[in-house]
């Protein structure tokens, strides 16, 4: 008999678990989507604001930006050398255009070479 009692309470004890379990995971789910919907109106709002430079270059700006060529942008990207964050596809048609973020894309590009600036500095590595 205490046996029986004994397998209820730990079957009742995993069925609450599993519950808390189910809620946890609900619960980042939802935190994960709101990080991410949150990411996407920041850039956004970054974009639109009038007193912020722009922040995705063309790959010709990035080109001249880190003063190699526009190929070499596009060798890079197709190598995977830019993380997701660096690159924005813009699909218009059969065409798809590529937009560097400004700061990422030259971080990552820091990591393989040194970035030369104005003739002066040269930098390691971009922080």
């Amino acid at each position: 008999m205490n046996r029986q009692i004994d397998d209820l309470a730990s079957k009742k004890d995993v069925e609450r678990l599993i519950q808390y379990v189910e809620k946890l995971e609900k619960s980042f789910d939802y935190a994960r989507d709101e990080i991410s919907q949150l990411r996407i109106d920041f850039d956004l709002s970054q974009e639109q604001n009038p007193f912020n430079v722009n922040v995705w270059l063309k790959p010709s700006e990035l080109a001249a930006l880190l003063k190699i060529s526009n190929s070499t942008v596009t060798k890079h990207r197709n190598e995977g050398l830019f993380k997701k964050s660096s690159v924005k596809e813009v699909v218009r048609g059969k065409r798809t255009d590529f937009y560097y973020h400004r700061i990422n894309a030259v971080r990552d590009y820091s990591k393989i070479k040194p970035i030369q600036i104005a003739g002066r500095k040269i930098l390691d590595k971009f922080a």
